[in-house]
């Protein structure tokens, strides 16, 4: 940032006339004196000789003057430099979210908007801790969360459905979860939304993942579904998640007992962010 005195100078120089510069910046001409003194005992020198009504740079203040408008023309260009250089918006998203849900919405968005968007995709528990670290602004996510730490909007509903592979042996049976038990079961890391969801209903069915025979724990989705597909692993996951897949006849989904999940899918950022105004209109925007 250039010193106001070095402006005042320039001024001065240009107009060879105090009463102007003055003027031109909007001050008093006693100020403009005294900025000038201020520079001349920081140099150490004369910069400006008056003779009567003649306004005249000295040699240094002829080097100051090249000097100074130097320094303003590298700061106009950096003052430039960085409103072009746009801080992005940081956003988190769950992995279901991020591959089968996000994609239409923020290619909707970024076709409209011209915006730098950053997008870190974790688990669940990992998103809530970079967020509240400040590492991201907003985030979209499934599973469960401090709603009291949170400005939360549910900008999707979904089902969370048992998935097998086509002509599995449970297929077109209403089989209960002990029958589900007997089969390996694909779940996602710890941490993670889905199996959050997961967990949480076995607890409200007296029930745990002690029960499963075996249990494999895969963080990519891709991965899990060529699994189920080559095998008779059951899993639990969003229904976009499997869309295309069951569409094409290679998975299916189980039919349980009494079994119906239906979950909200949520954008939210911290209460406390000075980020608030630009979340929210990205928000609406991104919804548009």
């Amino acid at each position: 940032m250039i010193d106001t005195k070095i402006y005042t100078f320039l001024k001065v120089a240009q107009y060879r006339n105090y009463t102007k510069a003055a003027t031109e910046l909007n001050l008093t001409q006693p100020a403009v004196t005294q900025h000038i003194k201020k520079l001349e005992e920081y140099y150490n020198c004369r910069l400006i000789n008056i003779d009567g009504k003649s306004v005249k740079l000295t040699k240094q203040g002829k080097l100051l003057y090249n000097y100074a408008k130097f320094q303003v023309a590298n700061e106009e260009q950096l003052i430039n430099q960085i409103k072009k250089v746009e801080t992005p918006i940081k956003i988190g998203a769950t992995l279901s979210i991020a591959d089968y849900y996000l994609p239409s919405y923020l290619s909707s968005y970024l076709h409209n908007y011209d915006e730098l968007l950053y997008v870190t995709v974790k688990n669940t528990e990992s998103i809530i801790k970079m967020l509240l670290n400040n590492e991201l602004y907003c985030a979209f996510i499934e599973g469960i969360f401090d709603k009291s730490l949170f400005k939360h909007y549910e900008f999707c509903n979904t089902r969370f459905l048992p998935v097998a592979r086509k002509g599995h042996p449970l297929e077109g049976q209403n089989v209960t979860l002990s029958d589900i038990h007997k089969y390996p079961l694909i779940l996602r890391e710890k941490g993670s939304g889905t199996r959050e969801i997961f967990e949480n209903y076995l607890y409200q069915k007296n029930d745990s993942l002690l029960s499963a025979s075996k249990i494999y724990e895969i963080s990519s989705f891709g991965i899990m579904k060529k699994m189920i597909k080559n095998s008779d692993a059951i899993s639990f996951m969003y229904e976009e998640v499997a869309r295309q897949e069951v569409e094409r006849g290679e998975l299916c989904h189980l039919t349980i007992e009494n079994y119906s999940i239906q979950r909200p899918l949520y954008f939210i950022y911290p209460n406390d962010s000075l980020m608030k105004d630009r979340i929210e209109l990205f928000y609406k925007k991104m919804l548009q």
